[in-house]
C-alpha cells in the first residue's frame, strides 16, 4: 500500500455524503486505502463512513487524536489527511501519482466551493500566504512521507492549530512541494459565521496561538 488517506469525522453525514464520488476517485486512481476516525458522531456519520471506508474507528472528539488513530492503522508509505469538507480535483490526483521516491512533504492549493469574487480573493490570499511562508492549513490536504512524519512525532495532542503546528515542524526539515491541482474545500463556515466576522476570528486565533495563548482556550472562542 503505498497511500494511505485518513480523514477525521465529527457530525459529517452531509459533507460525507457528498464527496462519495471523490473517495472512489481516489480508492481506483492511487490504489489508497481510505481510514475514517470519527468522534462520536450522533448522525449518521457513522453508517457512512463504514460504506466509503476501508478501515473505521471510533476516537474521542479531538482532530489531532483522531488523525494520530488513523495513523496507527495506516498501512501506507505516504499519510494524506483530508477533510470531509474537501474534495481534491482530478488534477491533483494525477499529481500525487508522481510523487518522486525523494517527496518528503507537501499540499495543495486551496480553492473554495463558491465562485463569488469574494471566495476567489480569499483563496488566493491564503495561497499565496502558503507560498511566502511555507505552511498550510488543514483544507490544504497536507500528504507527508511516513517516516518524515514520525520524525517530528506526529500530530502534537492540542485542541486546535494542530495543522499549523506540525507544518511548522516539518519545514523545519525541508520546504513543503505545492503540488499541481486544487484543494477544493467549502465555504459553509464563511457562509454561516459571515465573511469578515470569520476572516477576523482566524486572524485573532493565529494571533492569539503565537502568542503562547492555550490551545484549549482557543477552541472556547472558535467554537
Amino acid at each position: 500500500m503505498k497511500y494511505s488517506i485518513i480523514l477525521p469525522t465529527l457530525n459529517e453525514e452531509i459533507a460525507l455524503s457528498s464527496m462519495k464520488n471523490c473517495i472512489k476517485a481516489l480508492k481506483i486512481k492511487l490504489g489508497a486505502e481510505i481510514i475514517i476516525v470519527d468522534g462520536r458522531s450522533t448522525d449518521d456519520t457513522k453508517d457512512i463512513a463504514k460504506s466509503l471506508a476501508d478501515k473505521v474507528y471510533d476516537s474521542n472528539r479531538s482532530r489531532s487524536l483522531q488523525l494520530n488513530k488513523g495513523v496507527m492503522h495506516a498501512t501506507g508509505e505516504y499519510y494524506i489527511f483530508l477533510h470531509a469538507d474537501t474534495i481534491l480535483d482530478d488534477n491533483a490526483i494525477d499529481s500525487i501519482l508522481s510523487i518522486s521516491e525523494n517527496f518528503e512533504w507537501g499540499f495543495f492549493k486551496i480553492k473554495l466551493d463558491q465562485k463569488a469574487l469574494k471566495y476567489s480573493f480569499l483563496a488566493y490570499c491564503i495561497n499565496l500566504r502558503s507560498k511566502l511562508f511555507n505552511y498550510c492549513t488543514g483544507d490544504q490536504v497536507l500528504i507527508v512521507n511516513k517516516s518524515i512524519f514520525h520524525k517530528v512525532n506526529g500530530y502534537r495532542e492540542i485542541e486546535l492549530m494542530e495543522d499549523i503546528d506540525i507544518t511548522n515542524r516539518l519545514k523545519k526539515i525541508s520546504d513543503p512541494v505545492i503540488l499541481t491541482g486544487n484543494a477544493i474545500t467549502s465555504s459553509r463556515r464563511w457562509e454561516k459565521y459571515g465573511y469578515i466576522k470569520t476572516i477576523l476570528l482566524m486572524r485573532l486565533l493565529r494571533v492569539l496561538y503565537y502568542l503562547g495563548i492555550s490551545t484549549k482556550s482557543l477552541r472556547k472562542i472558535y467554537r
